[in-house]
């Protein structure tokens, strides 16, 4: 049997056409083949396209997550701003009570 042709239908057909019978039935059998190696193409290019697909949808995950890590920042720079800003004021607080040291008794006592 060559692929799905009976040898027996191939003896008939050139028994019966000729030459040119013999001609169809390799192209009936190549056009098989053709059609099949064509249906084995489309699956791994459909396999293919959705490996593809997939790895882009991760590809968009990572961007999404790296947007979410950088408004996560940018909070957490926020915060860290007010408290340098609150640092700095407390400590220029401290500066000047020290430059009119108004709680050392000693230069108190001494300004009388």
């Amino acid at each position: 049997m060559l692929e799905g042709v009976s040898i027996s239908f191939i003896a008939l057909i050139v028994s019966s056409l000729g030459l040119p019978g013999m001609a169809v039935v390799f192209w009936y059998v190549d056009q098989r083949r053709t059609d099949r190696m064509m249906q084995e193409h489309k699956k791994e290019l459909h396999e293919v396209l959705e490996r593809y697909r997939e790895d882009v949808q991760r590809i968009a995950r990572f961007y999404e997550d790296n947007v979410l890590l950088v408004k996560g920042y940018e909070r957490l720079a926020a915060d860290l701003t007010s408290i340098i800003t609150l640092s700095t004021r407390t400590l220029e607080g401290l500066v000047q009570k020290i430059d009119n040291n108004h709680f050392c008794p000693v230069v108190r006592k001494g300004k009388s």
